[in-house]
């Protein structure tokens, strides 16, 4: 009986040594993980986006009035996982150079300064240009010329914004060609578009947190996608547009989501 006893005590004593939650249940392990995951989760994002740049920014020829692919992007980025709101400034303007965006840098740095993404394009009216002042004696080599003053100065663009927000995830969106059917006189245009693209893109790769999404392909042989003017593209060309974009943006979602993973990116 004594040896009973002895057993008895120990396992009162066994039993006082677990302990149960409040509630009398004890959680599975996955179950603990989960929460711990779900308590550790960051809050959602809201999102600060500055947009800049030329008419392909400010959204001319998109007939249904969206915005072009910087209102398309909006709904896309707000769907993520992590992303609260998306709120944009549109400082797009027809017509601008690339020599015409220091101004509007100096005019809206403090939007940039707090800005999260940084979406531009520029460099199609820095061909026209060079279209438009050669005319009539329009050759590769001009545009070869005009291609390394241009990215000379998207260095400098580029070197004020990193100066300004270290931070920001800055997004070029490349050119594409829609001189094809206006000029029958440079066969090699589509080849000057892609040297253009190239420059631009080793010009972002010298900077960190930096993207250059890749259209061309996109309008290559697609009439369908511009607008009435053979020039800009229209409402499904945008949105082909902002497609791109997002899928370069969720390749790096850490990038512009993390907010302990700022400088890392590259």
């Amino acid at each position: 009986m004594k040896r009973w006893g002895w057993l008895m005590a120990l396992m009162v004593l066994l039993a006082g040594c677990v302990a149960f939650p409040a509630n009398g249940s004890l959680k599975r392990p996955e179950e603990a993980a989960a929460k711990q995951q779900r308590e550790s989760k960051p809050p959602p994002k809201d999102l600060y986006v500055v947009a800049f740049g030329d008419s392909l920014t400010e959204g001319v020829g998109d007939q249904e009035r969206k915005g072009g692919y910087v209102g398309r992007l909006v709904p896309l980025l707000s769907a993520e996982d992590g992303v609260r709101t998306v709120t944009v400034a549109n400082f797009g303007k027809r017509g601008r150079r690339v020599s015409e965006l220091a101004p509007v840098i100096d005019a809206h740095h403090k939007e940039l300064e707090r800005a999260d993404l940084i979406w531009l394009t520029i460099g199609g009216n820095d061909v026209m240009n060079v279209v438009r002042s050669h005319f009539f004696d329009l050759s590769r080599e001009r545009f070869a010329q005009a291609s390394e003053t241009f990215a000379a100065r998207l260095d400098r663009l580029i070197r004020s914004l990193r100066t300004l927000n270290p931070d920001a995830v800055i997004v070029l969106v490349g050119l594409y060609n829609p001189f094809s059917s206006t000029l029958p006189n440079v066969p090699e245009i589509d080849d000057v578009i892609a040297e253009w693209n190239r420059a631009s893109q080793a010009v972002l790769s010298g900077y960190p947190r930096t993207v250059f999404v890749e259209i061309q392909d996109i309008f290559a042989g697609r009439d369908d996608l511009l607008y009435r003017d053979e020039f800009h593209p229209n409402a499904a060309g945008y949105e082909q547009i902002a497609r791109r974009v997002h899928q370069a943006l969720r390749e790096r979602k850490d990038w512009w989501l993390d907010r302990n993973n700022r400088l890392e990116g590259r």
